[in-house]
């Protein structure tokens, strides 16, 4: 029995698999089995899977039709037979160290499930830290989180409000297998959300590697970055609030849920059909009450605002312009007098 279970779900990427699957084979911690689940794939990434399938007997292939990525990870846990499982999207790729220090850490903590951070980066090779990473250091500091575990009530806010990614979690399989539910939803974009809920709330014990292990690539195909998915935020959002109430955690993370199902709904309001997309969000902010103001960010608070008090897609599109106008001549402004303030010190 392997120690670490990587399953890769594989479609179409045949520009990036191989970058992928050299950061696992070459990890430094070799005790794994590579489960690659080619999900239908019509390029040339089968090819690629069977070529390295050949070189390194950890890798396993598993071929299936097109279902999508839940229906692939679910079908590679199925497969697993390690005790502990990672997940690893076929166009991202793994510092070299990773796997070695997540195992490191999960063991010295006996932990369900660890967390750690990741970085993008673009086909230019350009790297940029995220903004929704899991910032644990910020909460409990400079401290040992080789010997370290809290669970979700001491960070609240990662609970919904943060990375989402199954990606950027290593997970202890018999705490997964000791609930009939830890599978992604299928036939459903975003389906890392209730998944990642599930787990942060369940797990007695979580740790943290704080260190950029996981570079997610910034792919304008990805589903992320599509606007044709857009109406299943909604679907996904319904989903993680009946989990809520139905396991009676509803009412002590209901500030956090409120501003996850703002933030969410803002985040793919540019989709197909802005105007259809509009009167949900609208439909469904007016449906709301934020009991406490002071703990919502800004702009969320600002977008609900917007779109409640915009009666039509085209008010909302008139105000919205108005404010981004008025910002970005505020923010011009700014500058020149700045400069003009640096060259009046330069003269003195």
């Amino acid at each position: 029995m392997p120690e670490i279970s990587v399953i890769i779900p594989v479609y179409n990427v045949e520009n990036y698999l191989e970058k992928c699957l050299d950061s696992v084979c070459n990890q430094s911690f070799r005790d794994i089995e590579i489960i690659c689940v080619n999900d239908g794939s019509t390029d040339r990434s089968s090819d690629i899977l069977m070529e390295y399938g050949q070189n390194d007997n950890r890798i396993k292939i598993i071929d299936q039709k097109n279902q999508g990525l839940g229906a692939a990870r679910n079908n590679g846990l199925r497969h697993a037979n390690a005790k502990y499982i990672y997940f690893l999207d076929s166009d991202d790729y793994l510092d070299i160290t990773a796997l070695e220090k997540l195992y490191s850490n999960v063991l010295s903590n006996n932990s369900d499930i660890v967390l750690f951070k990741f970085q993008t980066f673009d086909d230019n090779e350009n790297v940029h830290n995220r903004s929704v990473e899991f910032k644990i250091d910020e909460i409990f500091g400079d401290i040992d989180y080789s010997n370290f575990t809290f669970t979700y009530s001491d960070v609240k806010k990662h609970v919904m409000n943060t990375a989402f990614s199954a990606c950027l979690k290593i997970y202890k399989k018999d705490f997964l297998d000791s609930f009939d539910d830890f599978y992604f939803p299928e036939n459903l974009s975003f389906e890392d959300i209730l998944f990642h809920v599930k787990v942060m709330l369940r797990a007695s014990r979580i740790s943290f590697v704080n260190e950029f292990l996981y570079f997610y690539r910034s792919n304008p195909d990805s589903i992320l970055n599509s606007t044709a998915n857009a109406y299943d935020i909604f679907e996904n959002i319904d989903l993680v609030e009946d989990f809520l109430r139905e396991n009676s955690y509803y009412h002590e993370l209901e500030n956090e849920f409120i501003f996850f199902k703002i933030a969410q709904i803002l985040l793919y309001r540019i989709s197909k059909q802005p105007e259809d997309y509009f009167n949900r969000a609208r439909e469904e902010f007016l449906k709301m009450s934020i009991k406490d103001e002071t703990k919502m960010k800004k702009y969320a608070l600002n977008g609900y605002n917007r779109v409640i008090n915009s009666p039509t897609y085209s008010d909302y599109l008139s105000d919205y312009n108005k404010k981004k106008n008025k910002n970005s001549s505020s923010s011009k402004t700014l500058k020149l007098s700045n400069s003009f303030r640096f060259l009046k010190n330069l003269k003195k």
